[in-house]
């Protein structure tokens, strides 16, 4: 099989998942109204700067990593012919299916690099792309999608750097693909740190003389740099701009304050967290033990075992990372956070049989191992189907993972598109109803605003909830958010500033932060003396508010003068 043909492959498999993705995502969030609140939100970030009052970088905001919300920018200025890619959330669906239909194949590609038989690469990579969990994160707008990407891209390089001690697989997965898994979400910070000791252990032990330590720290930083440097400089550019240097935990916005105004986390002692964990991680992928066990069973003493550590370290570190992080009450039980157990069971099951012709070196280092095969030995034989079928186990146990509220609070409402019942009154369908209704109630009061002609400036709301409503009118300059430089000025004295409307949620749980309620803690109940009522909206979608819509007073004869 050449090499072109394998490109060939490689291009149609990723044409296909897009086009897949894609069409759920559409199916979902379009045809169906299903979108998940992170999403919506880096969709209204995203739109916030090129098309809010003040355009600008910073509106990005600083409680997520920017690149997810940056690569939608592209597709903004379309945003008036195809509403939907705000308002819907579309924009995201596109990003989500452009970095996962990668994902899957870098997975192909692993499985390239060793010479695996086409049909084997093509069955454990379709297993992973269709997976129930990655089909939903490939199509929904979240940050799974480029993460995974970032991820796979690096653990893809390092085992070619296991094998032929290329100093450039270093540059590609440190400079370009870590660095950037990390302005994509926080947890890449853990498969940095993993990559790292990998990496320093590896050199340090190949080299025959001194100095080993030096070389060994070259290459630690050239793996391990890039990530350390995106993490201190997003930390500082988010100090300098908004006094917070991690504003995602210790901001009003970030996990800390939900967490405090959702009444606390519900881990039940670092005990019960860890089990959370791994029973999240068993959901998703049940057989990833056994997967392991028989790759290390097969590898064990022969040619090129280390390439096994790369996907344990990596994404073993990020799944170390997200445990600890709940079961220290310091993020939430979301399944999503533990997706990296996906591409670990799909990169070990690529290295769990014996390999084929290896992809030739282009610059083998100088302390590359000598060229070798596994040899093919009855358990190398038999693992082609043995391990395809450990991981065609994880499809449907990984579904069923998505239907408990327990462990997927965010997934499991999908059975209210997946199975619509009417006549189902349950308490479980009826709350599966209002949370794929969320946002419904916002895009409502969006059009009710847009359709009032309202000048620039018209509208003072947070983004706390406030988002949502943002994102979907097609008058995105008629808000005042706190993105804007003024709006702190408009906010305290909104008569003199010609402010028509404040959209008011209640001070209570998230609308604790809200700032028009931390500047005016009586405005939802009576105006604050600056507003009267002209119009509640009771909220249709689960754990979101009912708003109040309040005309601001008329100025006075005197402060017109």
């Amino acid at each position: 099989m050449s090499r072109l043909s394998d490109r060939r492959l490689a291009v149609l498999v990723y044409c296909l998942l897009f086009a897949l993705y894609l069409g759920v995502g559409y199916w979902l969030q379009v045809c169906n109204g299903f979108i998940l609140g992170d999403a919506l939100s880096r969709v209204a970030a995203a739109e916030s700067v090129l098309y809010s009052r003040s355009p600008h970088v910073a509106a990005v905001g600083f409680v997520f990593t920017p690149l997810t919300a940056l690569i939608e920018l592209p597709a903004m200025p379309f945003m008036q012919v195809l509403p939907e890619l705000t308002g819907r959330a579309l924009a995201g669906s596109i990003v989500s299916a452009l970095f996962m239909a990668g994902a899957a194949v870098q997975i192909l590609g692993i499985g390239t690099d060793r010479g695996l038989p086409r049909r084997y690469r093509l069955a454990i990579t379709a297993m992973f792309a269709l997976n129930p969990m990655i089909l939903f994160y490939g199509s929904n707008g979240m940050s799974e999608a480029p993460f995974l990407f970032f991820s796979i891209w690096a653990v893809r390089r390092l085992i070619l750097w296991m094998v032929d001690d290329d100093v450039h697989h270093l540059i590609s997965a440190g400079f370009i693909a870590m660095g950037l898994a990390y302005l994509t979400r926080y947890d890449a910070a853990g498969a940095v740190a993993g990559a790292g000791a990998l990496v320093f252990a590896t050199t340090y032990l190949r080299a025959p003389a001194p100095p080993r330590i030096r070389r060994a720290l070259l290459d630690l930083i050239l793996v391990a740099g890039p990530g350390a440097g995106s993490f201190l400089g997003w930390a500082a550019a988010s100090w300098l701009i908004t006094g917070d240097a991690f504003a995602q935990f210790s901001s009003r916005y970030g996990n800390a304050a939900i967490l405090a105004q959702s009444g606390g986390s519900q881990v039940g002692g670092f005990g019960s967290g860890l089990l959370f964990a791994a029973v999240s991680v068993l959901l998703l992928a049940p057989t990833v033990i056994p997967i392991a066990v028989w790759a290390g069973w097969v590898r064990w003493r022969r040619p090129n075992w280390t390439v096994l550590l790369v996907p344990t370290v990596m994404f073993g570190a990020v799944l170390v990372f997200q445990a600890h992080s709940y079961a220290t009450g310091s993020t939430f039980g979301f399944l999503r956070f533990y997706i990296a157990a996906l591409p670990l069971a799909a990169c070990l099951a690529m290295l769990a049989v014996p390999e084929g012709p290896l992809l030739p070196a282009k610059r083998p280092g100088r302390h590359a191992p000598p060229p070798a095969t596994v040899a093919t030995t009855r358990a190398g034989r038999a693992g082609y189907p043995v391990v395809a079928v450990l991981l065609a186990v994880g499809l449907p146990v990984a579904g069923w993972g998505m239907s408990l509220p327990k462990y997927a609070p965010q997934e499991y409402a999908l059975g209210a598109v997946l199975r619509p019942d009417p006549d189902d009154t349950s308490a479980r369908k009826t709350v599966e109803r209002r949370i794929a209704a969320t946002f419904s109630t916002e895009r409502q009061i969006a059009e009710y605003l847009d359709r009032l002609n309202l000048p620039e400036s018209s509208v003072i709301t947070d983004t706390v909830y406030g988002f949502a409503v943002v994102a979907a009118s097609r008058k995105p300059r008629t808000f005042v958010i706190p993105s804007d430089p003024d709006f702190v000025q408009l906010l305290n004295d909104p008569i003199g500033g010609d402010v028509r409307y404040l959209l008011a949620v209640p001070d209570t749980g998230r609308g604790a932060s809200d700032a028009l309620n931390q500047r005016y803690p009586t405005l939802y109940e009576t105006g604050a003396e600056v507003a009267t009522l002209e119009l509640e909206i009771a909220n249709d979608g689960d754990s979101q508010p009912n708003w109040r819509l309040y005309r601001v007073f008329e100025p006075s004869a005197g402060d017109r003068e």
